[in-house]
């Protein structure tokens, strides 16, 4: 199992070079390459991104650094076309191809929000992903890299701390990577998407049909909020997570999305929580080792 680090608040601070050697230096393995924004990462997206993308490769191998995964923009809306006419869905295609380059075995990429009505997983839910992921299929198979299909929420903005399934429970998102039927689809758990709509991480982990898991995104939190912090620093229980992993048989990656455990550090302490956060995530690795022990 490697330790992967994404890159999303240390690229807003630094760049994406910066941001590379910080996560090296800190000890990492590897990278997931954090496109969230279409904004924000139209350097890497737009004219010329092959041509970026080489270049930060060249970086990233320079530093004995690797990619291990990516994230899609998530900016797309219902209703836009799957074509890539579409700047946001000619992004996405774009964020593929750019992670391919990278030498990313996955891309994270998060289904279209539907209308307030059905933001709960129903039958025009499930539908309407299972249309966008086909559509972008043929583009995986072309770049050689694999969709993961992430489980996520919606929050109502008229009640506080309250949400709406959206993936979020294990036999939906089960479904949709077991009717997608590729091998160029796997899930991908958020232990805390899980967590603000009901389930304990472990308890999703374990609901998930076996051998579709192929990413998790490793934050701690609260049940409340989506708190993308060090675990350890939350409520969640980690040696029953490690454990359930272990029994399931997964071969990901430990891969951290925990930008806000880190982002009102002033930057001279940045580096030391990236060494913190290394070594939380070694102890973690140690625990799936020994199949749930806390060490």
């Amino acid at each position: 199992m490697r330790l992967s680090m994404e890159t999303y608040g240390l690229r807003r601070r630094f760049g994406d070079y910066e941001a590379a050697r910080l996560i090296r230096e800190a000890g990492f393995d590897c990278v997931d390459y954090s496109c969230y924004y279409w904004k924000e990462q139209a350097h890497a997206l737009e004219d010329g991104y092959r041509e970026y993308a080489r270049a930060l490769r060249a970086h990233l191998d320079g530093l004995e650094l690797s990619c291990n995964q990516s994230h899609a923009p998530f900016s797309m809306k219902y209703g836009q076309p799957f074509d890539p006419s579409d700047p946001e869905y000619r992004g996405v295609i774009r964020s593929m191809e750019v992670a391919s380059i990278l030498g990313a075995h996955q891309i994270i990429i998060h289904s279209i929000a539907m209308p307030e009505a059905q933001r709960e997983d129903t039958e025009a839910t499930h539908e309407y992903a299972m249309a966008y992921y086909r559509s972008l299929l043929p583009y995986a198979e072309r770049f050689g890299i694999r969709i993961g299909v992430e489980n996520l929420f919606v929050r109502y903005k008229d009640r506080k701390f309250v949400y709406a399934k959206r993936l979020n429970s294990p036999e939906t998102l089960s479904r949709v990577v077991r009717e997608l039927d590729s091998p160029w689809v796997t899930a991908c758990l958020d232990m805390g998407h899980a967590a603000m709509v009901g389930y304990e991480p472990e308890d999703f982990i374990r609901g998930m049909d076996k051998g579709l898991l192929g990413a998790v995104h490793f934050q701690d939190g609260d049940y409340i909020e989506d708190r993308h912090t060090l675990p350890y620093l939350g409520q969640y229980h980690w040696a029953e997570i490690m454990k359930a992993l272990a029994e399931t048989g997964y071969t990901g990656d430990l891969t951290f999305e925990i930008y806000k455990y880190y982002q009102n550090l002033p930057d001279e302490a940045i580096p030391y929580a990236l060494k913190m956060a290394e070594t939380v995530g070694r102890s973690l690795i140690r625990i799936f080792q020994s199949g749930g022990t806390e060490s």
